[in-house]
């Protein structure tokens, strides 16, 4: 007779908690249309986030977008989008992560100009990908 792993040994208690908070607090910010728009442009323009340098103060993430962002980076890293350089300063990609050590990563077509540029589209497919997980349409 084979054994029912337990909730610790599948991780229910994260993913429990995980849900709870996106719902409550990422989901009312991507699932409105106007503030989705807001923080995408937020994150077309900044989507790194600006170190400070030279006495000046850095750019931040404001708190909605850096929620999303944090609940993005929480991805398990099977099928998570990284940003892969083929040409320094020219040709970025988005690449898809195997989630298994020393497996390649699976790199798309599209070509970004730019890490930032790169960066952002992986930041676009995210959300959607999330807006679908939870049965919205995206864009």
């Amino acid at each position: 007779m084979a054994v029912k792993p337990t909730g610790v040994q599948t991780n229910q208690g994260h993913a429990a908690t995980d849900d709870f908070i996106t719902r409550t607090y990422v989901l009312p910010l991507i699932t409105d249309k106007a503030t989705r728009e807001r923080l995408t442009a937020e994150h077309r323009d900044n989507p790194v986030g600006k170190p400070g340098k030279a006495g000046k103060a850095g750019v931040p993430h404001s708190d909605d977008l850096a929620r999303v962002i944090d609940k993005l980076r929480r991805a398990p890293m099977a099928g998570k989008y990284v940003r892969i350089c083929v040409v320094l300063h020219r040709d970025y990609r988005i690449g898809i992560a195997a989630g298994v050590r020393g497996k390649p990563v699976t790199i798309l077509p599209e070509r970004y100009p730019s890490e930032d540029a790169c960066e952002h589209a992986i930041f676009v497919r995210r959300v959607s990908d999330l807006l679908a997980a939870y049965g919205h349409k995206g864009r």
